[in-house]
Formats: structure tokens, C-alpha cells, sequence
């Protein structure tokens, strides 16, 4: 079963002191999780052929997007009030207003899982799993590929706008980084563990990650050893980080 599950942290985030709760489930299999502050909270189910929008006025699961085929990521434009959404299924990437209405297919791709976007800089970086990272603008103008992949498939990245970097890992567990054009490729830390990796936050100077059931803090910085801070019964399949009051977010993608 999917949880949306809360993790209350103490003052230093450091501390092993984390307890977990349940906001709220599906009964089904959540990928992707996108929390935009100024308009909505933004729910994709794997496999399913919904986005939902949570909390809606009347706190239920309200349908934003329906007849999906393989939803697996998900961006929130809070700028121009537009949600963007990788249909892998149908490796098309598509957008649509906040309420659902004018859907777009915008453009069709080889391998698509994760959409993430630079709102200020108007930039959009999607992954193609089994190939590289694609640097585009919000209308798909100056699209290019940026990195190449040395180990596939990968299924997660995320983007650090106060430094300019991008962050993913690699099939053969290797977290790396690069910059936003590309360039300056690094090995951040290797769980010396080949599988799939799923989630990925970069938030101040702290990396969060799943490593299948653990979910993982670690420095920016390489080298740097991590810290274990919630172990689930399941695989964490998304995640997110609101650094507001040390409070942590997370979705579980329960296989």
C-alpha cells in the first residue's frame, strides 16, 4: 500500500530522532509527488491513468488528468499556473493548466521517466533512462542533450538551483553531479549496490535518497558519508524535502 507519510524532524537534522506518519494512501503504487506552495499539491500514480491534485477545497482526491497510459514524473509551473507530466507509456511529455483543462502532448521521446523544472531560469531538464539528461526550454526551443549516461537505466535526478547543479543515480549506484550545462561530471558517493534507484532531492547543502527500503541523508560534498534516517517496510519509490521547520516528506512507492 502507497503512503504519503510524514517524517517530524528534531531541531538538528543530524538527529536520529524520526518518527513516521500516515497523511494519506491510495491503496496503489505513487511515483511522483511535486509541492508547489503557491497553487497546488500535485499526486501521480504509477500506472495508473490519473494525476490528482491533494488537498483539494473539499480534502479528497480530486482528478486533474485522466486516460493516462504510464505516468512516472511530474513539474508544477507555478509562473504561468501549467502542469507538466511524463507519460512514459506513451513517451510523450505533456501539459495542461492547473485544473486540468487545454491538455498538450508537447513532444514524444525514446526512454522518459523524470521531468524536473528550473521555474526561475525557465529551464527544463528531462531524463531519458536509458540515454542521458535533456536541457530544453519551457516550449521545447534550444533542446539538447546535456549528459550521456555511462550506466543505465536511471530513474532519478533532481536539480540544485542555488548551485547550478544536477544530481542522479546511476544503475551501479554511483550518485553523481554535474553542472547545469553539462559539464564538470563528478561522483558525489557509490552504494557499491547495482539496482534501480528511484528518489532524489537536493536541498541546501544535503543530498536525500532512497536506497530501497533506507531512506538516506548525505553532505553535497564528495566523500562525505551518509546518514540512514528512516528505514520503511517497502521500497521508497519518491520523495520530497520541504525545508520549512525541519519538516521531511515523503512518498512510498510500495512494490
Amino acid at each position: 500500500m502507497p503512503e504519503l507519510g510524514l517524517l517530524d524532524q528534531c531541531a538538528s537534522i543530524t538527529k536520529t530522532g524520526y518518527s513516521g506518519k500516515l497523511l494519506f494512501s491510495t491503496y496503489s503504487r505513487i511515483m511522483e509527488f511535486d509541492f508547489d506552495t503557491y497553487s497546488a499539491t500535485v499526486l501521480l500514480e504509477l500506472e495508473s491513468t490519473h494525476v490528482f491534485a491533494y488537498p483539494s477545497n473539499n480534502r479528497a482526491l480530486q482528478t486533474v488528468v485522466q486516460s493516462l497510459s504510464h505516468p512516472t514524473g511530474i513539474g508544477v509551473d507555478s509562473a504561468n499556473d501549467h502542469l507538466y507530466w511524463i507519460d512514459n507509456g506513451r513517451y510523450q511529455l505533456s501539459r495542461c493548466n492547473l485544473d486540468g483543462s487545454n491538455v498538450t502532448v508537447l513532444s514524444t521521446f525514446i526512454s522518459p521517466w523524470v521531468i524536473r523544472l528550473d521555474v526561475t531560469k525557465r529551464w527544463m531538464y528531462i531524463v531519458e533512462r536509458s540515454t542521458g539528461i535533456l536541457k530544453s526550454r519551457f516550449d521545447l526551443s534550444d533542446r539538447r542533450t546535456i549528459v550521456n549516461f555511462t550506466s543505465t537505466p536511471v530513474y532519478c535526478m533532481d536539480i540544485d538551483t542555488e548551485e547550478n547543479k544536477l544530481y542522479w543515480i546511476n544503475y551501479d549506484g554511483e550518485m553523481k553531479s554535474c553542472k547545469d550545462d553539462g559539464s564538470d561530471v563528478k561522483i558525489i558517493l557509490s552504494t557499491h549496490v547495482r539496482r534501480s534507484y528511484y528518489a532524489i532531492r537536493v536541498v541546501g547543502s544535503y543530498i536525500y535518497y532512497g536506497n530501497g527500503n533506507q531512506l538516506l541523508m548525505v553532505n553535497k560534498s564528495q566523500g562525505s558519508k551518509p546518514t540512514v534516517l528512516y528505514n520503511d517496510t517497502q521500497s521508497i519509490g519518491s520523495l520530497y524535502v520541504f525545508n520549512q521547520s525541519g519538516i521531511l516528506t515523503t512518498i512510498y512507492n510500495h512494490e
